[in-house]
């Protein structure tokens, strides 16, 4: 009897799961993926979220969603291409559901005017500002789905006044403005970047707000991760601070001579306890360069932080310091997923993240501002080599003079 009335339980949650509404979901920003999914189940929506743009049409073949939010990653001009990618997804599925949201205030009034060619292609009907209101956002996501449905019921063919939606999600750090671009692409990106934590901060304090009384951990949650976002947001601030400063030579450096081994040493103790075993090797117990401490241990720190990040959870993490020649070499070895051969003489260039590390938080900034750090210090910083079963970054700074 109690073997029956679980398997009633279990059938009558696998039918209400399957009669919600699935929102496929592509956004390469974990964390607004995640906010974004869950404001979306807890209002009765199942959504289904993937980073990968590449990934789109299989994953409309195979969830068959009532709607699509879809990321708007930028292209190397700055520009979004959501438009196109709403276009081919209309070309593929007439019927799909299609609404922008974005904080891009001339794309807004494009698609609003719908006039432009590439409007009138991606059929975005409906659209959203963001920074985001939540209670908009789901209101335009029911009106598409209910829309949808009620087309789908009369076997009326979609036609423009119906909702299509396709929700862009702006940024994607992932597609960079290359070096000696105008400036209107790399403020286009800075700006998607900047605002991205901004959305999330604005919408977790609604998430707060709607639960301050109702659901008091869900409340304490969300204002947890609107401080998590503030935190980023300050540290994107940062990255960005440094990179101007240093392209402009307008970075100091307060060079010293100093140990490198006890440099790595309080880096790795910092990073202790972080999921993963860290093994430090050196030739000698006493290294010693020349350069600024501070800007050493960032370069070190962030070495250490993408092994972390991008490893195998558990997994061994491997430095190594030693003499060569003139230089001493620090080289940081993970267990990870690696960098695809086409995409490593890329990985330095700013704003630019791996398609194999889209899924996790980052700006894009790290690699490329420690390169520039590691040249004003007369060094290199290269990736030595890589495979699907990790990677070997390489740091090189002269010797000190004794």
């Amino acid at each position: 009897m109690q073997q029956l009335a679980t398997r009633k339980a279990l059938d009558q949650k696998l039918h209400e799961r399957s009669a919600m509404p699935t929102v496929l979901l592509v956004e390469d920003d974990p964390g607004l993926g995640r906010l974004v999914s869950e404001v979306l189940g807890e209002a009765g929506y199942r959504p289904v979220t993937i980073a990968d743009h590449d990934q789109i049409a299989a994953a409309v073949d195979r969830e068959r969603p009532r709607c699509i939010i879809l990321d708007g990653a930028l292209l190397p001009t700055g520009q979004g291409r959501s438009w196109s990618e709403a276009a081919a997804i209309r070309r593929a599925h007439p019927e799909m559901p299609v609404v922008m949201f974005t904080a891009d205030a001339a794309a807004l009034a494009e698609a609003r005017a719908g006039i432009s060619g590439r409007s009138r292609a991606a059929g975005f009907v409906g659209v959203v500002g963001k920074p985001f209101v939540v209670g908009a956002l789901l209101g335009t996501v029911r009106s598409a789905v209910d829309g949808a449905h009620a087309a789908a019921a009369t076997g009326r063919a979609p036609t423009a006044d119906d909702r299509i939606l396709a929700i862009t999600l702006f940024p994607d750090a992932g597609s960079p403005p290359v070096e000696g671009q105008d400036l209107e692409a790399f403020f286009s990106t800075v700006v998607h970047e900047l605002r991205t934590p901004l959305t999330a901060i604005s919408a977790q304090v609604q998430v707060a707000r709607r639960n301050n009384h109702r659901d008091p951990e869900r409340w304490a949650m969300a204002l947890d991760r609107a401080l998590a976002q503030v935190a980023r947001m300050d540290r994107l601030i940062s990255e960005l601070l440094d990179r101007s400063r240093v392209r402009a030579g307008a970075l100091t450096l307060k060079v010293v001579a100093f140990d490198l081994c006890a440099l790595v040493a309080d880096v790795i103790a910092h990073h202790d306890g972080e999921g993963a075993q860290i093994a430090f090797q050196t030739s000698l117990p006493d290294l010693r360069v020349r350069g600024d401490p501070f800007r050493v241990a960032q370069i070190v720190g962030n070495l250490v932080s993408n092994a972390l990040k991008y490893g195998l959870a558990g997994s061994r993490i491997e430095v190594t310091l030693g003499v060569v020649g003139a230089e001493v070499q620090l080289r940081v070895a993970d267990h990870g997923v690696g960098v695809p051969a086409d995409e490593r003489d890329r990985i330095f260039e700013p704003y630019y993240r791996s398609t194999r590390t889209r899924s996790v938080s980052g700006t894009g900034l790290g690699l490329h501002i420690s390169r520039l750090l590691a040249e004003r210090h007369g060094g290199r910083l290269w990736l030595e080599r890589s495979t699907e079963a990790g990677s070997v970054f390489a740091l090189a700074l002269p010797v000190a003079d004794q």
